[in-house]
Order: structure tokens, then C-alpha cells, then sequence
């Protein structure tokens, strides 16, 4: 009975997993007044000693002031698990190149990266076959408990340990990467469980 409810239960999880692939991972924010200053300080640094640069730094300083007067323009994107590959082969969001670049830590070859995303619901199907052949072989078990715990633990550690206010754009992690590496996290821990607990049955 006891392997049956945490079979169950990791295939709870696994189709949690699955779900969020297509929920609301990541929301970058950017002002149009920020970028604009940044703008012009690049420009100011650059061009300041020029006849005309000076000229066109003194208008650009009028536009960004002009934009704050008006009131701040904040622009919004929201991308998915599975909306990453297609929008950073697009280079259509900034804020699927960020999450990638900030889950690999690494700023080459980001497309190709980008669909390694794709292990995760597909991580998430095997550890449900695993639970169910785990009420027969223990070995199963173990495999989806290493799966939960590689995934989870070291998912949940990039997510904390990233200082999220030095990435060139505002991002949000939102909770369907939050409940993809908590819902591995949770696998691995039912999986110990299991056979700690499972096994005086």
C-alpha cells in the first residue's frame, strides 16, 4: 500500500512538472526611461567631445527627460518553458536569453542550450514510467531519485544563488520554474522515502 501512495505521489509531481513547462516561467520588466538614460550616458561618455556629439547628447538628454514628464513606460514580456527555444532562435525576447544564460551560466551557444528546456517535461515522463516500475524494482526508485535530486537541487541552487538585480533587464522568476525544480526537489525527497520507508513493507 505504502509503495503505491508514493507512486502516486511522484507522479503527482511529474505531472506538475509537465504542466508548468507551459506556464509563465520568467517576466522581464523594462522602463523606457532607464534604457533611455542608459542611452544617453553610453552616448554622453562617447561623443561628448565632439562638435556634434555634444549637440546630439544635449537632444537626447531632452528626449529622456521629455519621456519622464509623460510618465514612465514600463514594457512587459512573459515567456514559457516551452516558448524559450523558438523566441531566442527569433532573438525575439531578452528575457529567454537571460533565463538560459543564467541557468548554464555560460553566454555561448545560448540557441542550443536554449533547447535543453526540453529535458525537462521529458525528464518529468520518465520519472513517472520509474514510478510505476518501482512497485516491482527498487532500482527504478533510486534512478528517480537521482533524476528529482540532480535536476531539483541543483536548479533551485541557480535560481537562489543568481543576484538577479545585475542582469542587464528586470526578471521576475515566476512559478512555473519555481514549481519545475520544487516539484524534482519533492521526487527526489518521496523517493528516499519510498525506499527508506517502502522497503518495511
Amino acid at each position: 500500500m505504502k509503495k503505491m501512495i508514493f507512486s502516486g505521489l511522484i507522479i503527482v509531481c511529474a505531472v506538475v512538472i509537465i504542466a508548468s513547462f507551459f506556464m509563465p516561467w520568467a517576466r522581464a520588466s523594462v522602463n523606457a526611461t532607464k534604457v533611455a538614460k542608459n542611452m544617453a550616458n553610453s552616448a554622453n561618455g562617447k561623443l561628448q567631445d565632439t562638435p556634434f556629439g555634444g549637440k546630439f547628447v544635449r537632444g537626447f538628454d531632452q528626449a529622456t527627460n521629455a519621456i519622464g514628464d509623460l510618465g514612465d513606460i514600463e514594457v512587459k514580456t512573459t515567456v514559457s518553458g516551452y516558448d524559450i527555444p523558438t523566441m531566442i532562435n527569433k532573438k525575439s525576447s531578452q528575457a529567454a536569453i537571460q533565463l538560459v544564460q543564467m541557468l548554464s551560466k555560460d553566454a555561448k551557444d545560448v540557441d542550443k542550450k536554449s533547447k535543453l528546456v526540453y529535458l525537462l517535461p521529458l525528464f518529468a515522463l520518465i520519472c513517472i514510467v520509474l514510478a510505476i516500475i518501482g512497485l516491482r524494482y527498487k532500482v527504478s526508485v533510486i534512478a528517480a531519485a537521482l533524476i528529482g535530486g540532480a535536476i531539483g537541487i541543483g536548479g533551485l541552487y541557480e535560481l537562489i544563488s543568481t543576484d538577479l538585480s545585475k542582469l542587464p533587464i528586470q526578471i521576475s522568476i515566476l512559478n512555473g520554474l519555481w514549481q519545475t525544480m520544487y516539484g524534482y526537489l519533492l521526487i527526489c525527497i518521496l523517493s528516499i522515502a519510498w525506499l527508506v520507508i517502502g522497503s518495511k513493507e
